[in-house]
């Protein structure tokens, strides 16, 4: 690989894997509220009963990929991964070509 395609799978890769990492964050960090509504049943005229307190749970869910208290370990490992890429991607890779010298005896 030349240098200017090096440069370009620098850039590019690390940016595909932060989506992919913060779509797993987005997942992760997520964040559960529960609110109880209540609702007070009035009788009927005519009727003898007990009015009913119907008690019902709302589940709200907050996405938040940058909770950084539930999703540090995500970026931890897409720090990681992109660090390991950046070092193989430029290290030096030094070939060392074991050619025989062929001897010419005759």
């Amino acid at each position: 690989m030349n240098k200017n395609q090096k440069i370009i799978l620098a850039i590019f890769i690390p940016i595909i894997i932060f989506f992919i990492a913060l779509i797993i964050a987005y997942y992760t960090g997520v964040t559960t509220h529960t609110t109880t509504a209540s609702e007070k049943v009035t009788p009927i005229p005519g009727q003898r009963y007990t009015p009913i307190v119907l008690s019902t749970t709302i589940y709200t869910y907050t996405h938040d990929p940058f909770d950084w208290k539930k999703t540090w370990y995500v970026w931890f490992v897409f720090l990681i991964i992109v660090c390991i890429f950046e070092y193989k991607l430029f290290s030096d890779k030094k070939m060392f070509i074991n050619k025989k010298k062929k001897d010419n005896l005759s």
